[in-house]
């Protein structure tokens, strides 16, 4: 009988968030080698890379593109021939599989919303990103960093302003790629999550969800470190993605995103991987889906930070539950 219970529980995970799973993905395989480490990537970890997502039935690959530079350039790497060579190895191997170039960056640091030419100059970008290169979209983090260690000056564009203009920015955006599949990034707007980022409304995430195809929510960095609070602030995201899936006008997807990472001591408050892991998130969900009356499920899928910091030990432990 524990075994019958056990497979139809795997069963129910693997139909329950199935679908449209994600990992972000460092810069190298678009430079041809690591930034930091100087490692060159060769074309067999090129293929092996292809082997893993297609193996963890991953659909979409954030590929680290930026950030983008002072002047809302992107640095040349993103549209070098070794980006290209690389891509079409993954396509080759893992054709299904959507490349989405991870473009972004912090404001007050790199970005500037405020600027009308730093604006113009990244959706100029953006577009000739997509242009020249065999993408399927883009993947847009842009973040507003508030934790006490950040040395921002805060006084150039204030939280309340970046709302805003980050909505007009995504509208921007859709409006210069009509066509373009459009991805982005958020810290999860349940009430109780205290992210190190800052939070945006359910009113701007529902206006960005009429003109984007895709929206994952962290979920990893939250700073609560009880468990039913971890579980009451989940119910909530996933009751606030039910009701931005019954609005009338939403395009978008939406993805939980989960952190697969080794801890970094300044942001050892906002994290607690011991139980905001793959495996209980997904039994939390799966009660929570089942608690709503909801046929259908109400998340898409799941979005793994980050695909280099993930061994294939835990992509195995995973596997069953990424199919």
């Amino acid at each position: 009988m524990k075994i019958i219970i056990t497979v139809l529980a795997l069963f129910l995970f693997s139909n329950l968030f199935a679908k449209e799973n994600a990992t972000w993905i460092k810069s190298a395989y678009f430079r041809g080698y690591d930034p930091i480490t100087k490692k060159v990537y060769s074309t067999k970890d090129v293929e092996q890379l292809a082997e893993r997502l297609k193996t963890n039935n991953l659909k979409y690959a954030y590929i680290f593109a930026g950030p983008y530079q002072k002047s809302g350039h992107l640095p040349d790497y993103a549209f070098s021939k070794k980006a290209k060579e690389n891509i079409a190895i993954l396509k080759k191997i893992y054709p299904e599989v959507k490349i989405l170039p991870w473009i972004g960056g912090i404001q007050n640091k790199t970005v500037s919303l405020e600027r009308k030419g730093w604006v113009k100059n990244a959706i100029t970008d953006t577009v000739r990103l997509i242009k020249m290169m065999p993408v399927d979209g883009i993947h847009l983090d842009l973040e507003y960093v508030l934790y006490s260690g950040a040395k921002f000056n805060f006084d150039k564009l204030s939280a309340e302003e970046y709302s805003k203009q980050w909505v007009l920015f995504h509208k921007k955006l859709r409006l210069a790629l009509p066509e373009s599949f459009i991805s982005s990034v958020v810290v999860s707007i349940a009430s109780g999550t205290k992210p190190w980022k800052h939070k945006h409304t359910l009113n701007e995430i529902k206006e960005i969800s009429s003109f984007v195809n895709q929206i994952s929510f962290m979920f990893y960095e939250t700073s609560l470190m009880d468990l039913k609070d971890y579980n009451d602030n989940l119910k909530e995201q996933i009751l606030m993605i039910k009701d931005l899936k019954n609005f009338s006008a939403n395009q978008s997807q939406y993805l939980i995103g989960l952190g697969i990472f080794n801890e970094e001591a300044n942001l050892k408050t906002y994290r607690d991987l011991g139980f905001k892991n793959l495996p209980s998130t997904l039994g939390l969900m799966q009660k929570i889906e089942n608690s709503t009356g909801k046929k259908e499920d109400i998340v898409d899928g799941f979005a793994i930070f980050c695909e280099w910091m993930t061994t294939e030990q835990e992509w195995r432990e995973l596997r069953s539950y990424l199919k």
